[in-house]
């Protein structure tokens, strides 16, 4: 076949030698097989700054001529036939993963113009017009058919299998691409899927989902769903609902739906997965059908093309999609996501990306709920390891987006999956209340949720999951959209709470008080009172979910000067300025806040003129919830810097008011530092100090007195600071390394760090217990292990140590509790990069349990097992209760040797270097954090 090669005609003169049509009947050549694996090689080794194979291909209809022809008469020859099919995969790729496979971005492919990318995206739209061809899908759909029906319930061979995938890729291939109003590509996509679902598709496709080989295309085939709904999300909402109110509201998530949720990923034949996004666009359709529009969904074509879908085969279609959903719902979709959901935490994760398994949860769950499918339909979706999964992406995803922020890299694909997994979470919370209260279930499924209830109530990430969202919202980064719809779902599962914790579900009490008093800080209060700034727009759930929590902060948890921020009392004052309407309860809220501004302000007028001079995030022109733009005009600009300079202007005022007030005292720095930290202001007292040499207030020229005052100060501040590091490292060089752990406890509980420790403890007893269950059975196990530390075990990765609360984050600027950690053998944030302390993912379980018993005594409730049961041998020895455990050299890591002096010093000097600094998401982040974050 090599002379093939050296001809000019290349694909042209390897075609010739494919076969030929004759009296209806495709005779291929003796060497068919040979060019079909010739041409399969070419477009492996192709040029990829040229891709000239395919666009020979192209220009010589070897697809229309020879191929497809083959795809209908020669179904006879398997081996043919898989080569054809394997090859139009490869021929449909799409350009975006052509191009990410070259290494380019589409936004680098853009700049570099490559000259191919216009050539190959005609063909492509060329081939799905020779698809629409029913007799050629058709022969596609009968092949997966007749492989099913003659395997007869045994597994299929590999071969099979292999042939089925890759008709799968095919029909995903041909069903991506953008849609148009300048081209036909709308009315093609509708009228290939309408002849599609006229082959039976939706039937074999399913059966396909239920085989017990169905992990071989899970893959490619969810690829396939999302882009089967491309376009029809909103649309499918409208069906069956005539309630107008309800209608408006579907269409609304749905629209987020599409703008956030609907991203696909491309695979390329040789399973070498391409992930790519894309933002699905029908918020016009979306609006026209919302409003009722009996205008003719026909549009015209420039050149009158024949390919115009009629509103009757567009009603046809939506009938098709609606056939396709309940299927999919009742006969395929639980076995379809917990394949993903088992990929997505096995070693093989990198098949796929984790954004098909929240679209499908979010999408169809809503589909789900508002067509009201029996429960024992989707039962499967509604359980602990579901909800734990979800809970696992959220941590993993958040602290991601900061390292990715830390390292100035684009965050937007972090920020989409985030917002895709409140989206989920959001669904299936809806749905466990919904079907809790169906009263037309059977004892089995009552009792399958009361179990799934009592997992959940003794969840402790699952709450405080969205604290963690709520602390980590940046202004400038995250949508508006976004905090809405974390503020929902948080509100949502408070009421289950709520629900259980009246019902005694739990098995552990649940202090509702304790823990909305952790959202009882000047921070969160800030991001509720952003978003309470578009009280207008807000629907009647956003707002009540703010001043729900609002309320509960002022009153239950006695804490109303954290809602004595500027916004909030401005956007209170606004309210009561517009009439709206508002319950008593809301009334009563805002005139107390108004009224506890006065009385502060007559009583501490100092404090409260500071309070005018924090973050004050601007509202939008048109008082909207914005969402992310990627242009920015020039004029722009020049308002953000004159914005800067005024929040320059503002912070200077600031720090020379607290400066005047504080001037004189002992750690005035330190003071000034905390007090910047109230107000959005985070600065060292190193960099206040340069702050006021800068401004000439620590060195004033014109009083030599005064400055010498200022410099001593300044020197005493410095000597203090460096006292206190030099006790703390006089205290520890005088102690042996087994000695420095208990020390740093005793010191911690000096200090009135009890429930800290008590906490730290609990989380070794939780790795451990996570350990343990891994080789019960679920008859066995007491209580679901950790959603966090379980699924990073399975993984056999290193558990972190979420900072869910402010406090927890103020540990890591405690050196005590620092060193305590780097003693105990943890893994700190700065030695791997990431954000929190990691217990390694090496401790046996007698390692955790002796970590566990150097705060104390622990006992079966904090472990969850007994370890006197646990055989000898296999992971730990024999510990008779109350678990005094002789000291033992540590063998699973290296023990830590005696630290020089000099490395102390150094230690404590990045200790206070990083002590005036908030603490957000550990040390040194939350400046990064700001800095670095996404206009």
């Amino acid at each position: 076949m090599e002379w093939h090669i050296m001809n000019v005609g290349g694909v042209s003169s390897l075609g010739s030698n494919l076969g030929c049509l004759e009296e209806s009947q495709y005779i291929p050549s003796d060497e068919c097989k040979d060019v079909l694996l010739e041409i399969m090689q070419q477009l492996k080794d192709e040029d990829p700054r040229l891709r000239n194979v395919r666009r020979q291909i192209f220009y010589n209809h070897l697809v229309e001529k020879d191929l497809c022809v083959m795809i209908q008469f020669l179904r006879d020859d398997p081996e043919i036939f898989g080569l054809v099919v394997r090859i139009l995969a490869n021929l449909t790729l799409p350009v975006e993963s052509l191009i990410e496979s070259t290494g380019y971005s589409m936004a680098e492919a853009s700049q570099t113009g490559m000259s191919w990318q216009q050539g190959v995206e005609s063909s492509l739209h060329h081939y799905r017009t020779v698809f629409t061809d029913k007799s050629v899908l058709l022969s596609l759909l009968e092949e997966i058919h007749t492989l099913v029906e003659e395997s007869e319930g045994y597994p299929l061979p590999e071969e099979s299998c292999d042939v089925i995938n890759q008709i799968l890729l095919l029909l995903r291939n041909l069903l991506h691409f953008p849609s148009s109003s300048e081209d036909n590509s709308s009315r093609e996509h509708e009228m290939f899927l309408r002849i599609l679902f006229e082959c039976d598709f939706t039937g074999r496709f399913i059966k396909l989902l239920q085989l017990i080989q169905r992990e071989y295309w899970t893959v490619t085939a969810v690829q396939l769903v999302t882009l089967i709904f491309k376009g029809h999300t909103g649309e499918m909402f409208l069906q069956n609902v005539t309630d107008i109110e309800s209608v408006t509201f579907i269409m609304e998530q749905s629209e987020d739906s599409d703008r956030e949720c609907l991203m696909c990923g491309y695979q390329h034949s040789d399973k070498d997965f391409q992930c790519i996004n894309y933002l699905e666009e029908s918020i016009s359709k979306n609006l026209r059908l919302r409003h009722g529009s009996s205008q003719d969904s026909r549009s015209s074509s420039p050149n009158g093309s024949s390919l115009e879908v009629s509103s009757q085969e567009q009603e046809k279609l939506h009938k098709y999609l609606e056939v396709f959903a309940v299927q999919f719902l009742t006969k395929a979709f639980c076995n379809t996501v917990h394949v993903l959901r088992n990929i997505l935490t096995s070693q093989y994760k990198a098949m796929i990306d984790e954004v098909y398994i929240l679209w499908l949860l979010a999408f169809f769950l809503k589909y789900a709920r508002h067509q009201r499918v029996e429960f024992h339909y989707i039962r499967g979706i509604f359980s602990t390891d579901m909800f734990a999964f979800l809970v696992y992406k959220t941590v993993v995803n958040s602290e991601e987006l900061v390292v990715a922020q830390r390292n100035k890299q684009d965050t937007t694909h972090h920020l989409r999956r985030i917002h895709l997994t409140v989206g989920a979470m959001r669904e299936m919370l809806q749905g466990l209340k919904l079907y809790c209260e169906d009263q037309s279930l059977d004892k089995a499924n009552i009792a399958y949720l009361e179990n799934l209830q009592k997992d959940l109530a003794n969840s402790v990430d699952l709450p405080q999951m969205f604290l963690l969202l709520i602390r980590n919202f940046q202004m400038h980064t995250h949508s508006l959209r976004f905090l809405q719809d974390v503020i929902i779902t948080n509100h949502l599962l408070l009421l289950l709470v709520d629900v259980w914790r009246s019902q005694s579900i739990s098995k552990t009490e649940f202090h509702m008080l304790n823990h909305i008093k952790q959202f009882a800080t000047t921070e969160v209060m800030q991001k509720y009172g952003r978003l309470l700034e578009n009280f207008e727009y807000n629907n009647a759930v956003v707002n009540n979910c703010i001043f729900t929590m609002m309320h509960h902060v002022a009153g239950d948890c006695e804490k109303p000067n954290a809602l004595l921020q500027v916004q909030i009392l401005r956007t209170f004052l606004e309210i009561l300025d517009s009439n709206t309407p508002l319950t008593q309860e809301k009334t009563d809220l805002i005139e107390f806040i108004l009224q506890k501004f006065m009385v502060e302000a007559e009583n501490n007028p100092f404090s409260c003129a500071l309070q005018l001079f924090g973050e004050m995030p601007v509202k939008s022109k048109h008082g909207k919830i914005e969402e992310e733009e990627d242009e920015v005009a020039d004029d722009a600009e020049d308002e953000e810097e004159d914005e800067n300079a005024e929040e320059m202007k503002k912070e200077k005022d600031i720090l020379l008011m607290l400066y005047t007030e504080l001037m004189g005292q002992p750690g005035a720095l330190s003071a000034i530092s905390t007090k910047l930290g109230e107000f959005g202001i985070k600065k060292t007292e190193q960099q206040i100090s340069e702050d006021l040499k800068e401004f000439d207030w620590l060195v004033d020229e014109r009083n030599t007195e005064g400055s010498e005052v200022s410099k001593t100060r300044s020197v005493e501040s410095d000597m203090e600071q460096s006292n206190s590091s030099s006790s703390f490292a006089d205290d520890l060089e005088d102690l042996d390394d087994s000695e420095i752990v208990t020390y740093c406890i005793t010191k911690l509980k000096e200090m009135k760090c009890e429930d800290h420790l008590k906490w730290l403890q609990q989380q070794f007893c939780d790795v451990a217990y996570a350990k343990c269950a891994m080789s019960m059975s679920s008859l066995d196990k007491i209580e679901t292990e950790g959603f966090v530390a379980g699924l990073h075990v399975i993984q056999n990765k290193s558990v972190p140590l979420i900072l869910y609360n402010e406090e927890q984050e103020q540990l890591m600027h405690n050196p005590y509790f620092i060193t305590l950690l780097q003693f105990l053998g943890l893994h700190m944030p700065e030695d791997v990069g990431l954000v929190f302390p990691r217990i390694p993912h090496f401790w046996t379980i007698q390692n955790l349990v002796e970590k566990a018993s150097q705060f104390g005594d622990l006992t079966i409730d904090q472990l969850k097992f007994d370890p006197v049961k646990l055989k000898e041998g296999r992971e730990m020895t024999e510990i008779m209760l109350p678990f005094k455990l002789e000291k033992k050299e540590d063998i699973t890591f290296e023990k830590m040797k005696k630290i020089p002096d000099t490395v102390w010093m150094t230690m404590i000097q990045q200790y206070n270097k990083n002590s005036g600094k908030d603490g957000k998401q550990g040390m040194q982040v939350r400046n990064e954090f700001q800095s670095q974050a996404c206009p």
